[in-house]
This record gives structure tokens, C-alpha cells and sequence, in this order.
């Protein structure tokens, strides 16, 4: 069996948290949130990889992207990010953003598009993740489900 990509559950808060200390994100409300996170398992069934959906009102901000250097590809990737972007849209998100300073083309790929300073909304500008996370070079970035 290949890899498998599945809602995560209490049993893999160690693991997701572990993921997150290696790629120095921050672990902060991942108990509170643990059915909205992803995880990539191996054949092994050892975990690969992780993503969460902080929910921010009727929106949600996609978070703790990781995906083990060796076990990424672009394929997996893309898989990851657009199963991910589904399961927002299953738990009725209305738009669903992300923080960035990198791998723009990537998400712009999928559907994402850079929003400028002063269209980013208030809601979302007063999270936690977001207070911690933008430091004048992060690039915020957004989907409207009512496009997929």
C-alpha cells in the first residue's frame, strides 16, 4: 500500500507535533483543533506529513504545512494541498487562506491568489496564527470554496 492521506486523530498529536518543532512552526492549538488537521502517512504507517484548517469564523487559514523533504514531491504536493482545500470546503468553509513566503507559483497553481494589505479581512488579521506569522515579507493568499 502507498501513501495515505487521512483526518488526523488525538493519537497523532505527538507526531504532528513533532513534524512542526523540525520545521520550527508553531504547535499552538493543534489539541483544540485536531479534527481539522491532515495527516500523509507512509506504507509504515509512519507520519509524513501534516496540514490544519484553523477555523476564523466562516473562513479557515490553512497552517502547519509539512511534508518530510524526502518524502516530497510535486505530485504528493499538489495532491496534499487540493485534498486539503476539499476537506475545507467539506466543513463548509466559505474562503480558506494561507501564510506564505515562499512557493507562490505553486498555490497560485491550485487556485490561490495574493490579496493586497488592505483586502485582507479584519477576521482573519486578528488570529493568533496570523499575529505570529506575518512579519512584512509573508504573503497572504486565498481561495473562494464557491469556486471548486
Amino acid at each position: 500500500m502507498g501513501i495515505v492521506i487521512r483526518i488526523a486523530t488525538e493519537k497523532d498529536l505527538l507526531p504532528i507535533q513533532h513534524l512542526l518543532a523540525k520545521a520550527s512552526l508553531s504547535k499552538r492549538g493543534i489539541e483544540q483543533n485536531i479534527d481539522n488537521f491532515l495527516v500523509v502517512e507512509d506504507p509504515n504507517k509512519k507520519i509524513i506529513g501534516t496540514v490544519g484548517i484553523e477555523p476564523i469564523g466562516k473562513d479557515g487559514l490553512l497552517r502547519s504545512l509539512v511534508l518530510t523533504s524526502e518524502n516530497w514531491n510535486a505530485k504528493i504536493g499538489l495532491n496534499f494541498i487540493e485534498l486539503a482545500v476539499s476537506y475545507g470546503k467539506q466543513k463548509g468553509y466559505e474562503n480558506l487562506y494561507l501564510l506564505t513566503n515562499s512557493s507562490l507559483p505553486f498555490f497560485e497553481y491550485i487556485g490561490f491568489e495574493i490579496l493586497d494589505e488592505d483586502k485582507i479581512p479584519v477576521h482573519l488579521k486578528q488570529s493568533e496564527h496570523f499575529a505570529q506569522y506575518v512579519e512584512g515579507v509573508t504573503k497572504v493568499m486565498s481561495i473562494s470554496t464557491e469556486k471548486l
